[in-house]
């Protein structure tokens, strides 16, 4: 038996391929894009090229194709949003092919809607954000009267959205009709997920919470088909772009339990098991959900390194292996926190740490701060990317920044040097 992985350009696909690798798991990789860093993985057995996730159709027959090859020998599991949704989507046509460990459509769904979510997290006494849908000029002129500036334009989802596009911020009253616009123009959805779903379309208003910018407190975990959990902590305290932009550094936190004793409803109330990360806004003692990610997700090599080794849990809850699940997840509990575990996207924070001091945006203060806490916890730092013993993604993955800084420069300084 080997393992599947899609959605090589994931650093927690790079994950998952080094804890099956390390464990004598066979690892078969596909891609549409041939410079994804993942395939480049020492623990990469075989490399396949799929069609893009983005033609769907294409995409599925290949997939099915690969099944019918070698059925139920080839464990998958989602790494991203968009195969999340897709794999639950065609769940009954993939489940004779494939090992999965996959719940339904509609729980998938249900979670990587934003609107969604909040509803589900609602009813089992989770805070979200408020949060409203501007699917009119009516709704637009409700949400200027009756909320707080400034607040988010959001996708519902992030599924097969064409753009990427994270948010936007709105600052005033008098900027929300011309945003709006603009941001509808941008949110292109692939006809596979609205044709079921046309309702994403309509992007949603959600309160701006200061905190977002530094205070970020995700709660990862695994949840067995029979309802167990075992969970980790993490805050996130330096991302980039400031506003919406991505984790660069991590630091392990203790869990809260009525917070886990809540996910865990969740879960139960939408059926969810398997790998997840959930991220709140840590605004005080406030815990605002945000976000919900039924799947591989970028910072596991974190959890891996704190006995929680998500990738392992997937392979044996896919095989049907309980006492295998069972057992991983008593190492898990047995793990104990030194007290100073971090996670670091090193080789892009020496980056924007140069970038920014020349240009006036970090001072030389703040760069010694993060000088400081590098080596504070350099004992016991995980990198997103770096493995002394797998060093070729690295290179690759410096060659994209290279070439994103060449081919895109506008979008490249506004986001990494002027931190906007």
């Amino acid at each position: 038996m080997g393992a599947l992985l899609l959605g090589a350009d994931y650093y927690g696909t790079l994950a998952a391929a080094r804890a099956f690798g390390a464990h004598g798991i066979e690892v078969i990789m596909a891609d549409d894009d041939r410079s994804a860093i993942a395939l480049y993985s020492r623990f990469v057995t075989e490399r396949r090229t799929c069609p893009a996730l983005t033609d769907t159709d294409h995409f599925l027959a290949w997939l099915r194709a690969q099944g019918r090859a070698a059925p139920r020998e080839l464990v998958l599991y989602p790494t991203n949003d968009h195969l999340a949704w897709l794999l639950a989507a065609h769940r009954d046509e993939l489940m004779p092919l494939f090992l999965t460990y996959q719940p339904e459509e509609a729980t998938i769904f249900g979670l990587l809607d934003k609107l969604r979510l909040a509803g589900a997290a609602s009813a089992v006494g989770l805070e979200t954000p408020v949060t409203k849908v501007a699917e009119s000029n009516a709704a637009l002129e409700d949400v200027a009267r009756s909320m707080t500036f400034p607040l988010l334009l959001k996708p519902r989802t992030q599924i097969f959205l064409s753009s990427g596009l994270k948010g936007v911020l709105v600052n005033s009253p008098s900027e929300l009709a011309q945003k709006a616009a603009a941001f509808r123009r941008q949110v292109d959805y692939g006809r596979a997920l609205t044709e079921r779903h046309p309702e994403v379309t309509a992007p949603l208003v959600q309160e701006y919470l200061p905190a977002a910018e530094t205070s970020v407190f995700s709660v990862s975990g695994f949840r067995s088909r029979e309802g167990e959990l075992v969970v980790r902590g993490a805050m996130k305290v330096l991302q980039r772009p400031r506003k919406l932009g991505i984790g660069l550094c991590f630091e392990g936190r203790a869990l809260e339990p009525d917070l886990v004793q809540k996910l865990d409803a969740l879960c139960a109330r939408v059926g969810y098991f398997g790998t997840f990360e959930a991220e709140f806004i840590a605004s005080g003692e406030r815990r605002l959900l945000i976000d919900f990610n039924p799947r591989f997700y970028s910072q596991m090599a974190f959890d891996h390194a704190r006995g929680l080794n998500h990738a392992l849990l997937a392979w044996a809850g896919a095989r049907g292996d309980s006492a295998g699940v069972a057992s991983l997840m008593n190492t898990a509990r047995a793990w104990r926190s030194r007290g100073d575990e971090a996670y670091c996207y090193r080789g892009l924070l020496e980056l924007v740490m140069k970038l920014q001091r020349v240009s006036g945006r970090m001072s030389l203060a703040q760069v010694r701060h993060w000088r400081t806490w590098l080596g504070q916890h350099r004992a016991h730092l995980v990198d997103a990317i770096w493995s002394g013993e797998d060093p070729m993604p690295t290179l690759v993955d410096s060659a994209h920044w290279v070439e994103h800084m060449v081919r895109h420069p506008r979008s490249f300084v506004r986001q990494y040097v002027l931190n906007q």
